[in-house]
């Protein structure tokens, strides 16, 4: 006896990101790239707009053959990845893919551009979504509203952010080391579900981990969000503070209580269990992943090491390093309990924490 499970595009739709990018790419046109890399000037406000007009833009790509062939081909890997059998994703093995881990705010975006010019790209040019956090949505498992299974969606999003891979590394991958194209990528959210990203990519990829003061990192997402709210209690403005109200949700801290903490307090906790999260996927582990602390000293370091590694001539581009913040004593005293006790977990499972390294 066989049994069909047929799942439609109208349960597991094709994300507008995917579409966005093919609809650049069949046209010709330029990619949305955003602010992602730009230091200074870069906003963390949400831009719900960015997909107007994406209802036309699925029509020219459904009806355009590369763009029914890109789509058939993400839905043929997500396929694999849902069933465990590697055939066509066996072909994703001649990339070498650069992956640039980090709690928001710690530097991987200097990291993630410096690759990019490494591997002969003009990272200005290159769309958020391939390049950036974000884009594929990893996240803890959830039935999100009770309309989808996040994990389900995380897999086709990370199938679909392949296919952009093989479009556009295939095309304007220039750079080859160890064996594969190299394809960079900060990817912040593949703490959440690393046990598949170490299958897929394994010894295909190379980690690099960024690490910051965590009252440097709050700092930093403030003079980016508008400043701390009104009465110092927690408000979501941006991504990163929505990605920090759902780690509280993971939890099963209720959001009106998250909505009445000190903003400081939850982000704190974001801080350290993003850092538990992060030495228990055991990505600190893989041979090939290096640990870079937040600071122009150590960024331009590895920048430099990885053009030697790479046989490039460059040099590495100017680090942007902020001004402290102010913050009470309290705060601070705060800020030191929960890196002591991220330090103490990471000992505990043999991994050196660079905790004297750490720049507020």
């Amino acid at each position: 006896m066989g049994l069909t499970l047929t799942l439609t595009d109208t349960e597991l739709p094709a994300s507008p990101s995917f579409i966005e990018f093919l609809h650049a790419t069949l046209t010709d046109q330029q990619y949305h790239v955003g602010s992602w890399f730009q230091q200074e000037e870069e906003h963390l406000d949400r831009t719900p707009e960015r997909y107007d007009g994406i209802a036309e833009k699925v029509k020219l790509v459904m009806n355009h053959p590369d763009g029914v062939q890109a789509i058939v081909r993400s839905y043929r890997f997500f396929k694999e990845m849902l069933t465990g059998q590697l055939d066509t994703l066996k072909e994703m093995r001649r990339y070498r893919f650069m992956f640039v881990i980090g709690i928001p705010r710690t530097g991987g975006t200097y990291i993630t551009k410096q690759l990019f010019r490494a591997a002969g790209i003009d990272y200005s040019k290159v769309q958020n979504a391939l390049a950036h956090d974000g884009f594929p949505h990893l996240a803890v498992l959830s039935f999100h509203d009770n309309n989808y299974n996040v994990h389900t969606t995380s897999l086709l999003q990370l199938a679909e952010y392949l296919t952009m891979v093989d479009m556009y590394f295939s095309r304007h991958g220039r750079l080859a080391y160890q064996g594969g194209i190299v394809v960079p990528k900060k990817f912040t959210k593949a703490i959440y579900n690393f046990p598949l990203i170490r299958e897929l990519f394994g010894s295909n990829a190379d980690y690099v981990l960024t690490l910051r003061h965590p009252l440097g990192v709050i700092n930093s997402v403030l003079e980016k969000s508008g400043g701390m709210p009104a009465g110092g209690k927690f408000e979501i403005r941006s991504a990163i503070e929505r990605w920090a109200l759902d780690d509280w949700l993971a939890w099963q801290v209720p959001e009106h209580e998250v909505m009445n903490m000190s903003y400081v307090d939850v982000m704190l906790g974001y801080w350290k269990r993003f850092h538990f999260q992060l030495a228990m996927s055991g990505i600190p582990s893989m041979p090939s992943t290096r640990i870079v602390t937040y600071g122009e000293k150590s960024m331009q370091a590895f920048a430099r090491e990885s053009f030697q590694a790479f046989g490039t001539d460059l040099v590495p581009e100017a680090f942007k390093q902020a001004a402290p913040g102010v913050f009470s004593t309290s705060d601070q005293s705060a800020a030191v309990t929960v890196m002591d006790e991220v330090d103490a977990l990471w000992r505990s499972l043999s991994l050196p924490f660079p905790l004297d390294a750490l720049s507020d």
